[in-house]
């Protein structure tokens, strides 16, 4: 085995485990290997002057690619930083790999910070490398643990002496044969039992539904019962959103709300698949689910299968063979009578969600003249101006219902949005997007709030030439704070006639995005007619530039 620096060890794991970039922002803790990467120079460093940008870069990379994101970070000042966004990371289940250097363990005495300690809260695995000899064993658990199911971040940090010593390494990548769980013929007897004779079935699709490439057999299970389908948790293409079955995503701040519990009321069999049952915010004790419901849950990851819902019937296993076994043997089955049931249901959904469509077009075509502009004639201006096979980030926060009304994304891959109740997502995002599909348009819609906290995104935009067109949904305000304020009192204090000052909510001194784009180099437009927004989001997919569109929109409630 040859003989090696840690940090020489290190960078050779990179290069044996395919790591093609490094998201990062070095401190002195990381001397040592940003002097060692001058010798590799097929990984790439990219720089970010915030962390969260890196985070947000190297979570949106892994979820496109299937591949463990790498993050490097400086010793406790810089891991901290980029807690808040990785705290949904870990939550969501992204694969990543996070480091950061540390002191010479000969400073004891002295004081150094247990980093691992910091970031396990946050991660799957945490640990510090202490010895040279350590590096190739450590990095391959590190990423095997990452993408093995159920997913998510894993944290190593890196004494200076372990990085600058030598021992002789035994280099080669981590296992990729990993199998799936497999679900019993029992168990998908039984459940195909209870959606064929359903009569009001309703499918919920999370995030592990696309990450395990089981879109296309919840298409086909749902067409075959004649389900109504929602997103929870929903932050991907898991199910196409142009389908007349698919009614929409449940909100994130209050599942158990008076809308939510009346969607669901008549439902006698709902099927959740790689999401959480349920996932919200505010405690409201009451269950979304009717009583008399059965409910199935399906998920690779088994921490969520019956962790709050009364569970009918759970199955741990992969969901793309176990959708695919349950839709065959219902296919099988399945009677006469209770096929034009399901035709019957389908009928009844397309009926409805045409409603809906043609709600939303006569909603946005009445607020087309308005100033400032209406939320819903700009998402209907972003529609048709998004070419085909557009690569969408939405971080638009609580303009995100009306964009979704008219934007629509039926292919996998063309839609991410930001995962859990951090802000500050969408900046670096879209630059990991664009990172790893440098042919396709990748435009990011952001509250002006969200983009405020990592705006710094655009200096690696800028200075890397990865371009990307930013559209801000600028409404001066935190207004999603002021939806979930009118939530709180409605649902959780019950009042009737309340009324709110919305305190620390707004911004007086609204951002001014135009002029801090045109102060990092990138290109920067204000809008505030409705006429100039198509034009604008024209040339900004055609100038091949770092474009930022600043939207000035109603921000009431």
């Amino acid at each position: 085995m040859p003989l090696m620096t840690g940090t020489y060890g290190l960078l050779e794991m990179l290069r044996a485990e395919g790591v093609e970039y490094i998201f990062g922002n070095p401190g002195t803790s990381e001397a040592a290997i940003m002097d060692g990467l001058e010798d590799f120079p097929d990984i790439k460093y990219i720089l970010v002057v915030q962390e969260g940008v890196a985070v947000g870069m190297a979570d949106a990379y892994a979820r496109i690619t299937g591949k463990v994101g790498f993050i490097s970070l400086h010793i406790d000042n810089g891991l901290a930083n980029a807690f808040s966004l990785l705290a949904d990371s870990n939550y969501a289940g992204t694969p990543l790999v996070i480091t950061a250097g540390n002191k010479d363990v000969r400073k004891l005495a002295e004081g150094r910070s247990d980093l691992a300690k910091m970031a396990e809260p946050f991660c799957k695995w945490s640990v510090e490398i202490t010895h040279p000899y350590q590096y190739p064993s450590v990095l391959r658990r590190a990423f095997l643990e990452a993408i093995t199911p159920p997913t998510g971040p894993v944290f190593v940090s890196f004494s200076a002496n372990s990085l600058d010593d030598k021992a002789e390494m035994d280099i080669h990548p981590s296992s990729k044969n990993i199998s799936f769980p497999e679900a019993s013929i029992e168990d998908i007897n039984k459940a195909a039992n209870l959606l064929k004779s359903a009569n009001h079935p309703i499918i919920l699709v999370g995030d592990r539904v696309s990450q395990y490439d089981a879109v296309t057999e919840v298409v086909n299970l749902a067409e075959t019962i004649g389900a109504e389908v929602y997103g929870h948790t929903s932050t991907q293409v898991n199910f196409p959103t142009n389908h007349p079955q698919y009614l929409g995503k449940l909100p994130w701040s209050s599942v158990r709300n008076t809308e939510t519990i009346n969607k669901f009321n008549e439902a006698d069999v709902i099927l959740a698949v790689g999401c959480p049952v349920f996932s919200d915010y505010f405690f409201i004790p009451k269950t979304p689910i009717n009583i008399k419901a059965s409910l199935i849950h399906i998920d690779i990851n088994r921490n969520e299968i019956g962790k709050i819902e009364n569970t009918k019937l759970g199955i741990h296993a992969a969901p793309k063979s176990t959708i695919r076994s349950i839709q065959k043997t219902i296919s099988k089955n399945i009677s006469g009578e209770e096929l034009e049931s399901a035709k019957f249901r389908k009928t009844r959904l397309k009926s409805i969600s045409s409603k809906i469509n043609r709600e939303f077009e006569k909603l946005s075509l009445s607020q087309y003249t308005n100033k400032p502009i209406s939320v819903a004639a700009m998402a209907r201006i972003i529609q048709k101006n998004l070419p085909e096979n557009t690569i969408v980030f939405d971080d638009s926060v609580s303009s995100g219902g009306l964009l979704h009304s008219a934007v629509k994304f039926s292919k996998p891959k063309t839609y991410y949005g930001s995962r859990g109740g951090a802000i500050g997502w969408g900046m670096g995002s879209a630059l990991g997007l664009k990172l790893s599909n440098p042919n396709q348009n990748v435009v990011a819609v952001l509250g002006d709030g969200t983009a405020m906290m990592t705006v710094q995104a655009l200096w690696t935009s800028v200075n890397y030439k990865i371009p990307v067109v930013y559209i801000i949904c600028n409404n001066a305000s935190y207004r999603v704070l002021k939806v979930n304020m009118n939530i709180y009192k409605e649902e959780v204090l019950k009042e009737k006639n309340y009324s709110s000052k919305y305190l620390n909510m707004d911004f007086p001194t609204p951002f001014d995005f135009s002029a801090i784009a045109k102060a990092f180099g990138a290109n920067g437009v204000r809008i505030e007619k409705i006429q100039s927004l198509g034009p604008a989001i024209k040339d900004a997919l055609n100038c091949n530039k770092t474009t930022v569109i600043d939207v000035i929109i109603d921000g009431k409630i």
